[in-house]
């Protein structure tokens, strides 16, 4: 199984790149996320995911373990493929996908292309539990504001329909002013 690639690029493409190792170019299929972290560089490392089936041989690169883990875990859900995860990880960075899910953001889900509302709920559900075990600045930052609201006096219910609506810009500020936010939100229901 191969699971990682140090090569050359020899010719980059929006959502694969075309790695050669020691002589073999190999074809390897990755997120425009990471299409974008590769631009002007010639010598990489990539974390790869290899899907071996009856008809195919693929590889998924990925710039770090994290987003390859966060790979796997997404082709472990019933209904989404590589195609659908490439989706995820090309329109969300790792810590911002894992604040969609901590945050039951449908919404955010949904947005990316291919993802019902069936399959979105299927990604909240089968992964709750593993960000819950995944320590992120940005998933401690949702704690620190959840508590400190529900410190506040809000109840559960308000703090996670706020959340929801947030945008990933504020998902990402420091506690304090999520929670500004987030007030602004509750306030205005």
């Amino acid at each position: 199984m191969i699971v990682r690639l140090k090569g050359n690029i020899e010719k980059l493409l929006p959502t694969g790149v075309e790695l050669e190792v020691s002589g073999v170019t190999y074809m390897v299929e990755i997120s425009l996320l990471t299409s974008a972290a590769l631009q002007n560089k010639t010598h990489v490392t990539l974390e790869i995911a290899e899907i071996i089936r009856e008809d195919s041989h693929l590889l998924y690169g990925f710039e770090t373990r994290r987003e390859r883990e966060v790979f796997l875990q997404l082709l472990k859900v019933n209904g989404v493929g590589a195609k659908i995860a490439l989706m995820i990880l090309s329109s969300y960075s790792v810590e911002q996908f894992l604040a969609i899910v901590q945050t039951n953001n449908l919404a955010a889900l949904k947005s990316v292309k291919g993802i019902g509302t069936k399959v979105a709920g299927k990604i909240m559900l089968e992964l709750a539990g593993y960000t819950q075990s995944i320590q992120t600045p940005n998933n401690v930052n949702v704690q620190l504001a959840h508590e400190a609201l529900v410190a506040l006096g809000f109840k559960d219910t308000q703090i996670t329909q706020a959340l929801q609506g947030l945008s990933n810009e504020i998902l990402q500020m420091p506690p304090n002013d999520m929670v500004k936010a987030i007030l602004q939100t509750l306030g205005k229901s």
